[in-house]
């Protein structure tokens, strides 16, 4: 008898033990379905009229190369930068945001962006950017296509209210050429009223590429 006791609690554990795990999987499988399903290109997300683009060719500014999906391939409108390789892009969102890929196409030969980096901030200009912390760095090949999708850690990319793209170095070329750029991922509306951060067009003191983005900045866009 105590025999078949034991035998029956032991079966009773293991059945217990697997009706659990198996659950803890549906779970975890549904959420990433549904994760799934909310991710979407975030061009409709952006703020697009407080872009920042430091270093940016008045005549080909961000909004050439931030564009909607289905103009990916559209090579008319570009960004380029204008007095050396160097970019940055600061990108606020009209929410939060959890990032989980970009695209970038470049084809631009030794324009194409090399070296880059995402900070999640927006308080990055020439002065500070080679001390702040990197969120993350890629490097990314020549020519790379519209359609090439780079993911992300997405741990470090969760509640992004503003993400800054520095392109450090391109492939050789003496200005830095991009004409497509978007963001993929999860987007939520703020649960409380935003707090409107204000973009002031003014001259910044140190590196003369932050000053060239005032001017370019308030023609371009």
């Amino acid at each position: 008898m105590d025999g078949g006791d034991g035998h029956g609690h032991g079966g009773h554990g293991h059945g217990h033990g697997h009706s659990h795990d198996h659950g803890h999987d549906c779970v975890a499988e549904h959420k990433e379905l549904q994760e799934h399903h909310e991710e979407r290109w975030l061009y409709d997300c952006i703020d697009t009229a407080n872009i920042r683009a430091l270093n940016a060719d008045p005549a080909h500014n961000a909004l050439g190369a931030i564009k909607p999906y289905d103009k990916r391939r559209d090579t008319d409108t570009w960004l380029e930068s204008d007095a050396d390789e160097q970019l940055i892009i600061t990108i606020p969102f009209t929410g939060t945001v959890r990032l989980k890929s970009f695209s970038l196409g470049s084809g631009a030969g030794e324009q194409g962006p090399l070296k880059v980096k995402f900070l999640v901030r927006d308080d990055v200009d020439f002065d500070n950017v080679e001390d702040l912390p990197v969120t993350q760095e890629f490097e990314l090949p020549r020519d790379n296509p519209v359609d090439a999708e780079h993911p992300v850690r997405v741990a470090k990319f969760n509640r992004v209210r503003a993400l800054t793209v520095f392109v450090d170095t391109n492939h050789g070329g003496d200005t830095t050429r991009i004409n497509y750029f978007a963001l993929k991922g999860i987007f939520s509306h703020l649960k409380t009223e935003p707090v409107v951060a204000e973009y002031e067009i003014k001259p910044m003191p140190g590196d003369v590429r932050n000053r060239l983005e005032t001017m370019g900045g308030a023609m371009g866009m």
